[in-house]
Protein backbone atom coordinates (compact mmCIF):
# COMPACT_ATOMS: atom_id res chain seq x y z
CA UNK A 1 0.00 0.00 0.00
CA UNK A 2 1.33 3.88 -0.90
CA UNK A 3 1.27 6.41 0.95
CA UNK A 4 -1.54 8.05 -1.65
CA UNK A 5 -3.89 4.91 -1.17
CA UNK A 6 -3.85 5.93 2.42
CA UNK A 7 -4.23 10.05 1.70
CA UNK A 8 -7.25 8.82 -0.62
CA UNK A 9 -8.73 6.74 2.12
CA UNK A 10 -8.65 9.56 4.32
CA UNK A 11 -9.86 11.49 2.25
CA UNK A 12 -13.11 9.38 1.86
CA UNK A 13 -13.62 8.75 5.31
CA UNK A 14 -12.90 12.98 6.80
CA UNK A 15 -14.80 14.21 3.48
CA UNK A 16 -17.47 17.53 3.23
CA UNK A 17 -19.64 18.51 3.95
CA UNK A 18 -18.87 17.30 8.15
CA UNK A 19 -14.62 17.80 7.97
CA UNK A 20 -12.55 19.84 6.13
CA UNK A 21 -9.13 17.98 5.18
CA UNK A 22 -5.49 19.17 5.25
CA UNK A 23 -2.33 17.44 3.98
CA UNK A 24 1.31 18.10 4.94
CA UNK A 25 0.42 20.69 7.34
CA UNK A 26 3.19 22.28 8.90
CA UNK A 27 3.03 23.93 12.24
CA UNK A 28 3.60 27.46 10.98
CA UNK A 29 4.74 29.29 7.71
CA UNK A 30 7.75 30.64 6.31
CA UNK A 31 10.92 30.74 8.56
CA UNK A 32 8.87 29.37 11.31
CA UNK A 33 7.57 26.21 10.41
CA UNK A 34 9.24 23.17 11.96
CA UNK A 35 7.29 20.12 11.75
CA UNK A 36 4.57 18.79 9.97
CA UNK A 37 1.71 16.64 9.89
CA UNK A 38 0.69 14.41 7.22
CA UNK A 39 -2.83 15.38 7.39
CA UNK A 40 -5.40 17.56 9.81
CA UNK A 41 -9.16 17.42 9.41
CA UNK A 42 -11.24 19.80 11.29
CA UNK A 43 -14.71 19.19 12.02
CA UNK A 44 -17.10 21.91 10.61
CA UNK A 45 -19.90 20.86 12.91
CA UNK A 46 -20.63 22.68 16.17
CA UNK A 47 -22.42 20.03 17.74
CA UNK A 48 -19.49 17.73 17.08
CA UNK A 49 -17.50 20.09 19.10
CA UNK A 50 -15.25 21.72 16.10
CA UNK A 51 -12.78 19.13 17.03
CA UNK A 52 -9.03 19.15 15.24
CA UNK A 53 -7.92 15.55 14.30
CA UNK A 54 -4.05 14.79 13.14
CA UNK A 55 -2.41 11.77 11.57
CA UNK A 56 0.01 10.27 10.84
CA UNK A 57 0.64 8.05 8.20
CA UNK A 58 3.11 4.78 8.10
CA UNK A 59 2.99 2.57 5.07
CA UNK A 60 5.66 0.15 6.57
CA UNK A 61 6.77 -1.36 9.76
CA UNK A 62 9.99 -0.10 9.07
CA UNK A 63 8.74 3.55 9.10
CA UNK A 64 6.51 2.81 12.64
CA UNK A 65 9.89 1.81 14.51
CA UNK A 66 11.67 5.08 13.42
CA UNK A 67 8.52 7.69 14.45
CA UNK A 68 8.44 5.01 17.94
CA UNK A 69 11.78 6.30 17.93
CA UNK A 70 11.48 10.03 18.24
CA UNK A 71 7.06 10.51 19.29
CA UNK A 72 7.65 13.82 20.54
CA UNK A 73 8.41 15.47 16.96
CA UNK A 74 4.71 15.43 15.99
CA UNK A 75 4.61 17.83 19.06
CA UNK A 76 4.53 21.54 17.37
CA UNK A 77 1.33 20.25 15.62
CA UNK A 78 -0.13 17.94 17.87
CA UNK A 79 -0.54 20.49 20.34
CA UNK A 80 -3.24 22.12 18.70
CA UNK A 81 -5.20 18.74 17.93
CA UNK A 82 -8.12 17.52 20.03
CA UNK A 83 -7.24 13.82 19.00
CA UNK A 84 -3.97 12.29 17.38
CA UNK A 85 -4.06 8.95 14.99
CA UNK A 86 -1.74 6.35 13.71
CA UNK A 87 -3.01 5.26 10.19
CA UNK A 88 -1.52 2.62 8.86
CA UNK A 89 -1.77 -0.69 6.99
CA UNK A 90 -2.06 -3.94 8.93
CA UNK A 91 0.65 -5.55 10.74
CA UNK A 92 2.38 -2.56 10.75
CA UNK A 93 1.88 -1.92 14.46
CA UNK A 94 2.44 -4.75 16.86
CA UNK A 95 0.68 -5.10 20.23
CA UNK A 96 1.54 -2.02 23.14
CA UNK A 97 3.41 -0.10 20.64
CA UNK A 98 0.98 2.33 20.18
CA UNK A 99 1.34 5.73 22.24
CA UNK A 100 -1.13 6.43 25.35
CA UNK A 101 -2.40 9.10 23.81
CA UNK A 102 -2.46 8.03 19.93
CA UNK A 103 -5.75 6.38 18.07
CA UNK A 104 -5.43 3.85 15.30
CA UNK A 105 -6.69 3.56 12.33
CA UNK A 106 -6.18 0.25 10.38
CA UNK A 107 -6.28 1.43 6.20
CA UNK A 108 -7.51 -1.67 4.07
CA UNK A 109 -7.38 -1.96 0.84
CA UNK A 110 -10.74 -0.48 -1.69
CA UNK A 111 -10.13 2.60 -0.27
CA UNK A 112 -11.19 2.10 3.66
CA UNK A 113 -10.32 2.89 7.03
CA UNK A 114 -11.10 1.28 9.98
CA UNK A 115 -11.12 2.59 13.80
CA UNK A 116 -8.64 -0.36 15.82
CA UNK A 117 -8.05 1.93 18.78
CA UNK A 118 -9.88 5.16 19.38
CA UNK A 119 -8.22 8.14 19.81
CA UNK A 120 -8.84 9.80 23.06
CA UNK A 121 -9.40 13.58 23.51
CA UNK A 122 -6.48 15.67 23.83
CA UNK A 123 -5.77 19.14 25.82
CA UNK A 124 -5.48 21.02 23.37
CA UNK A 125 -4.01 24.42 22.61
CA UNK A 126 -5.87 27.36 20.72
CA UNK A 127 -5.13 27.69 17.21
CA UNK A 128 -2.57 30.08 16.40
CA UNK A 129 -2.86 32.71 13.27
CA UNK A 130 0.97 30.83 11.92
CA UNK A 131 -0.95 27.32 12.38
CA UNK A 132 -4.25 28.75 10.24
CA UNK A 133 -2.35 29.99 7.55
CA UNK A 134 -0.31 26.86 7.02
CA UNK A 135 -3.72 24.84 6.80
CA UNK A 136 -4.81 27.64 4.62
CA UNK A 137 -1.94 27.33 2.40
CA UNK A 138 -2.98 23.46 1.80
CA UNK A 139 -6.93 24.11 1.53
CA UNK A 140 -6.31 25.17 -2.24
CA UNK A 141 -3.89 22.97 -3.74
CA UNK A 142 -3.94 19.03 -4.33
CA UNK A 143 -1.95 16.23 -3.41
CA UNK A 144 -1.15 14.52 -7.20
CA UNK A 145 -0.57 11.24 -5.41
CA UNK A 146 -3.78 11.19 -3.69
CA UNK A 147 -5.95 12.33 -6.57
CA UNK A 148 -3.98 9.30 -8.67
CA UNK A 149 -5.07 6.93 -6.32
CA UNK A 150 -8.67 7.89 -6.41
CA UNK A 151 -8.79 8.22 -9.96
CA UNK A 152 -7.46 4.68 -10.02
CA UNK A 153 -10.01 3.41 -7.53
CA UNK A 154 -12.34 4.85 -9.75
CA UNK A 155 -10.99 3.31 -12.94
CA UNK A 156 -11.29 -0.04 -11.45
CA UNK A 157 -14.53 0.41 -9.84
CA UNK A 158 -16.15 1.38 -13.84
CA UNK A 159 -14.01 -1.68 -15.26
CA UNK A 160 -15.31 -4.06 -12.90
CA UNK A 161 -18.80 -2.72 -14.25
CA UNK A 162 -17.67 -3.41 -17.76
CA UNK A 163 -16.58 -6.85 -16.91
CA UNK A 164 -19.66 -7.60 -14.68
CA UNK A 165 -22.12 -5.67 -18.18
CA UNK A 166 -19.53 -7.58 -20.73
CA UNK A 167 -20.19 -11.06 -18.97
CA UNK A 168 -23.96 -11.06 -18.35
CA UNK A 169 -24.34 -10.13 -22.43
CA UNK A 170 -21.84 -12.85 -23.35
CA UNK A 171 -24.18 -15.26 -21.27
CA UNK A 172 -27.23 -13.65 -22.82
CA UNK A 173 -26.00 -14.36 -26.36
CA UNK A 174 -24.34 -18.03 -25.66
CA UNK A 175 -27.84 -18.81 -24.11
CA UNK A 176 -29.39 -17.32 -27.06
CA UNK A 177 -27.50 -18.72 -29.80
CA UNK A 178 -27.85 -22.45 -28.00
CA UNK A 179 -31.86 -21.70 -28.14
CA UNK A 180 -31.19 -20.45 -32.01
CA UNK A 181 -29.09 -24.09 -32.65
CA UNK A 182 -31.48 -25.92 -31.34
CA UNK A 183 -34.24 -24.56 -33.71
CA UNK A 184 -32.41 -24.68 -36.82
CA UNK A 185 -31.45 -28.43 -35.69
CA UNK A 186 -34.91 -29.18 -35.35
CA UNK A 187 -35.98 -27.43 -38.84
CA UNK A 188 -33.51 -29.20 -40.60
CA UNK A 189 -34.32 -32.80 -38.93
CA UNK A 190 -37.91 -32.14 -39.99
CA UNK A 191 -36.93 -30.71 -43.85
CA UNK A 192 -34.51 -32.82 -44.45
CA UNK A 193 -32.87 -29.19 -45.73
CA UNK A 194 -29.55 -27.87 -44.66
CA UNK A 195 -29.89 -24.44 -43.57
CA UNK A 196 -26.25 -23.29 -44.08
CA UNK A 197 -27.10 -24.67 -48.01
CA UNK A 198 -30.30 -22.95 -48.55
CA UNK A 199 -29.75 -21.10 -51.34
CA UNK A 200 -33.19 -21.56 -53.14
CA UNK A 201 -35.35 -18.25 -53.11
CA UNK A 202 -38.37 -21.30 -54.64
CA UNK A 203 -37.85 -23.11 -51.14
CA UNK A 204 -38.36 -19.94 -48.80
CA UNK A 205 -41.59 -19.49 -51.10
CA UNK A 206 -43.11 -22.72 -50.54
CA UNK A 207 -42.27 -22.82 -46.82
CA UNK A 208 -44.79 -19.27 -47.26
CA UNK A 209 -46.83 -20.70 -49.20
CA UNK A 210 -47.83 -23.99 -47.35
CA UNK A 211 -48.07 -21.76 -43.82
CA UNK A 212 -50.53 -19.35 -45.31
CA UNK A 213 -52.56 -22.16 -47.04
CA UNK A 214 -52.26 -23.74 -43.62
CA UNK A 215 -51.61 -27.22 -44.09
CA UNK A 216 -50.05 -27.55 -41.39
CA UNK A 217 -52.69 -26.40 -39.10
CA UNK A 218 -54.41 -28.46 -36.92
CA UNK A 219 -57.07 -31.05 -37.85
CA UNK A 220 -60.00 -28.88 -38.84
CA UNK A 221 -57.51 -26.61 -40.43
CA UNK A 222 -56.61 -29.40 -42.89
CA UNK A 223 -59.97 -30.69 -43.86
CA UNK A 224 -61.34 -27.23 -44.20
CA UNK A 225 -58.62 -26.52 -46.84
CA UNK A 226 -59.62 -30.13 -48.64
CA UNK A 227 -63.20 -28.96 -48.59
CA UNK A 228 -61.98 -26.01 -50.30
CA UNK A 229 -59.98 -27.97 -52.96
CA UNK A 230 -63.10 -30.46 -53.82
CA UNK A 231 -65.29 -26.79 -54.32
CA UNK A 232 -62.57 -25.77 -56.29
CA UNK A 233 -62.24 -28.50 -58.41
CA UNK A 234 -65.78 -28.94 -58.59
CA UNK A 235 -66.10 -25.23 -59.72
CA UNK A 236 -63.63 -25.95 -62.29
CA UNK A 237 -65.41 -29.19 -63.95
CA UNK A 238 -69.01 -26.71 -64.21
CA UNK A 239 -66.88 -24.66 -66.38
CA UNK A 240 -65.32 -27.63 -68.26
CA UNK A 241 -69.20 -28.83 -69.21
CA UNK A 242 -70.36 -25.34 -69.68
CA UNK A 243 -66.96 -25.04 -72.41
CA UNK A 244 -68.27 -28.02 -73.91
CA UNK A 245 -71.83 -27.39 -74.52
CA UNK A 246 -71.26 -24.41 -75.88
CA UNK A 247 -69.08 -24.98 -79.00
CA UNK A 248 -69.35 -21.02 -80.33
CA UNK A 249 -67.06 -20.49 -77.33
CA UNK A 250 -63.89 -20.17 -78.68
CA UNK A 251 -61.06 -22.60 -77.02
CA UNK A 252 -57.68 -22.17 -76.45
Amino acid sequence: MKTCDVKAALRARFCGPEWAMFFEVADATGARQRRWADAIAINLFPSRGLEIHGFEIKVSRSDWLRELKNPEKSAPVQQYCDRWWIVAPAATIAPGELPPTWGHFEAQAAGKIRQIVAAPKLTSKPVTREFVAAMLRRASELDAGEVGAAVAAEVTRQREGDESRINREIEFRTRHYAELKKSVEEIEGITGVKINSWNDEHIGRAVRAVMQLGVCQTYGGVKDLRAHAERLLKNCDEALEIFAAAPEVAKP
